[in-house]
């Protein structure tokens, strides 16, 4: 059996722990990182810690786990880096600087009904015209908690909160349909072995990510502080809001056959 966790900073608390030799994973499950984990890596016995976007496509073969995710409440790992202040801008392409597709849909969710921004195009190609011409440059992960070196730096998590007072729901576990309860045993009992480890060493961990990645200690607080690792039955709309508003104009099918493991 195979686990894809994606390598992120804002998966630490499970990948830390792996990378580290803290936990080590049963003989029967082979736990690989993946950075940028997408939909299309995910096979249908795989199960994956994956962002939320990716969802969509395998909703008909996987269901999501809620005792193993990433949640933010008010404060994340998405910001819109601007030029000029956001009020000053109407319309702009859209440039996704090493943006997976779960930012692109907070990106989609929140430019025009929070910050009346109309995106006039989605760039994923640096080379492309319209990347030249983008007065809004979306960032996530690492890069979202750096100062920035000019300009101005929006957090789109808290963009979110206060337009639909929800949470945003950064990754899900994905577990295939059809895997025996023995398995799923298995696999949960890995992660809440993992999850535990992180939490309880992340003093010592926490800090040295944050020196790495360039991230003052302030701003590494406050994000972690904001964090949760499980979905609760509250968080749930929000994940689905997030899906609908968010693959509004993409090729994704809406969130239509989602479904919770034990029905939860």
């Amino acid at each position: 059996m195979r686990l894809l966790i994606d390598d992120t900073f804002v998966t630490g608390t499970y990948t830390t722990p792996v990378v580290s030799g803290w936990v080590t994973p049963p003989a029967a499950l082979t736990v690989e990182r993946v950075a940028g984990l997408t939909a299309s890596a995910i096979g249908a016995e795989d199960a994956a810690l994956a962002p939320s976007a990716a969802l969509l496509l395998l909703q008909q073969s996987h269901t999501v786990v809620p005792s193993i995710a990433v949640v933010s409440d008010d404060t994340g790992a998405v910001a819109m880096r601007t030029p000029v202040r956001p009020d000053e801008i109407d319309a702009t392409p859209v440039r996704l600087l090493d943006a997976g597709e779960t930012a692109e849909f907070l990106a989609r969710a929140t430019l025009q009904p929070f910050y009346g921004i109309t995106p006039t195009g989605w760039i994923r190609d640096d080379d492309a015209l319209e990347a030249a011409w983008a007065e809004v440059v979306i960032v996530e992960g690492a890069e979202a908690l750096r100062e920035p070196e000019g300009g101005f730096s929006e957090d789109l998590v808290r963009a979110w909160f206060i337009l639909t007072s929800g949470p945003f729901v950064n990754h899900l576990l994905l577990a295939p349909r059809d895997m025996p309860p023995d398995e799923l045993q298995m696999l949960l009992g890995f992660l809440d072995a993992v999850k535990a480890e992180g939490l309880a060493r992340r003093r010592e961990w926490r800090p040295e990510l944050a020196e790495r990645e360039g991230i003052s200690r302030e701003r590494s607080n406050a994000f972690w502080a904001r964090q949760r690792l499980a979905l609760e039955a509250a968080d749930r709309p929000a994940l689905l809001d997030l899906l609908r508003q968010g693959s509004r104009g993409t090729s994704n099918p809406p969130p239509s056959d989602v479904s919770f493991v034990n029905g939860q």
